[in-house]
């Protein structure tokens, strides 16, 4: 019977593809879930595994609950290797969620020495010294300061992660030899690909490795070539085709922002806030009779439709109603409008952000995917293989370059 090579947790949706749109890169047939997944046993023919959870900003005691019942799935799967993902930004509270998650799995795994590599030089996102930059500016001094959810205030990852785990944390810095077999996070220097490539090589005994997409890309390219070589590849799935495309963009990050502003230069956009005049049933039906509006007058017309018009509105609406009641409401909005467009014809759903991407595909019951070809680096197509039947792109709000949601709407059909 066959079992997955590689079984991976991913905190957040974006992530999650991001994660498995470097796999599929190297090589590998994988398939995603969001969530736990109903049946477990018809993932066998994947050589990895994703299992995508909402667990970056929720209570770290749920965090570490829901990310301990997935590696019990993938265990049961016969899983040989595991990976946590969290984001190439390190996005987390001062108490977590990053650290105990991380203790837990490796606990339950009995894994002493557990490296974390968050770099991803292709995005920008590299760690030297122990410090990680974004684009060459240090994290705290990046947009990530002012992440909404999650405000990087400190780009050093050793205090960052050793503020969250009960292990010691130390770093491996570029030259130095591997670290000791001891009972320790270590955050890993890299700034190429081929210091990753030289972190994976020096993990292929671990069995539990953590950080981004990247150094999963590595390190499952080494261990497929080791044990299936010869297996087949390319198990990639296409867009499909026709129908209209809707872009949701719940991320308010100024990644996102400005590919709004390139879109707006060509395609019709609808913009809300969350605000305490509206709940997100009436916020979500206004999106969809504006939906409905433009495509009376173009039927194919692409549309995007976007929370928090700029960074002073969401802090307003934050002030007013508190952060989790905010992202709460648009979350919700998100979900109604996902499942309203249902009844539109629409083919395929681009979303940016992790939460808006976790809310729009249990809104409209995307449990199972096939990971298809890359839109940007870290960002796959993804096909549903129940129904309903969508193409998705699930991008987290700071990938992508300035004309990515042009880009996309306008790609070909494969």
């Amino acid at each position: 019977m066959k079992t997955p090579l590689l079984g991976c947790i991913a905190d957040d949706f974006t992530g999650a593809t991001d994660l498995a749109s470097m796999l599929v890169r190297a090589g590998l047939n994988v398939i995603q879930c969001f969530g736990l997944p109903d049946d477990p046993e018809s993932l066998r023919d994947a050589d990895a595994v994703v299992i995508s959870l909402k667990s970056r900003s929720i209570a770290s005691e749920d965090a570490v609950d829901v990310s301990r019942a997935a590696l019990r799935v993938l265990q049961e799967l016969g899983v040989q290797r595991y990976f946590f993902k969290y984001c190439s930004t390190f996005d987390s509270t001062p108490s977590g969620n990053i650290g105990p998650v991380a203790d837990a799995l490796a606990n339950d795994l009995g894994n002493e020495t557990t490296l974390f590599c968050p770099s991803f030089p292709e995005n920008g996102r590299t760690v030297y010294c122990g410090h990680l930059f974004v684009h060459g500016i240090v994290l705290h001094e990046s947009g990530m300061r002012n992440h909404p959810l999650n405000p990087m205030t400190d780009g050093n990852l050793v205090r960052v992660l050793q503020a969250q785990s009960e292990r010691e944390v130390t770093s491996w810095k570029l030259h130095d030899p591997p670290p000791n077999q001891t009972r320790q996070h270590v955050i890993v220097d890299a700034i190429t690909d081929e210091d990753l490539n030289r972190v994976a090589t020096a993990a292929k005994e671990h069995h539990f490795l953590t950080g981004g997409s990247a150094i999963a890309g590595h390190w499952g390219r080494i261990l497929f070539e080791e044990t299936r070589g010869d297996s087949e590849r390319d198990a990639s799935s296409a867009p499909l085709g026709g129908g209209r495309t809707v872009i949701l963009a719940g991320s308010c990050s100024d990644a996102t922002r400005t590919q709004i502003g390139a879109f707006a230069t060509r395609y019709p956009v609808h913009r809300f806030n969350a605000t305490t005049d509206s709940n997100a049933d009436e916020l979500a039906s206004r999106a969809l009779d504006w939906c409905r509006d433009q495509w009376a007058q173009t039927s194919e017309v692409p549309l995007l439709i976007c929370s928090g018009e700029d960074a002073q509105s969401v802090k307003r609406a934050q002030q007013a109603m508190g952060v989790d009641a905010s992202s709460r409401q648009i979350e919700h909005a998100f979900a109604a409008i996902a499942r309203g467009l249902m009844d539109f014809r629409v083919q395929r759903i681009v979303v940016a952000g992790g939460e808006t991407s976790g809310a729009v595909t249990s809104a409209i019951h995307i449990r199972v995917v096939r990971i298809g070809s890359e839109i940007a680096p870290g960002v796959p197509w993804i096909t549903s293989i129940h129904p309903p039947h969508l193409t998705l792109a699930l991008k987290s709000g700071n990938f992508g370059g300035p004309r990515f949601f042009l880009e996309v709407t306008e790609a070909p059909d494969e």
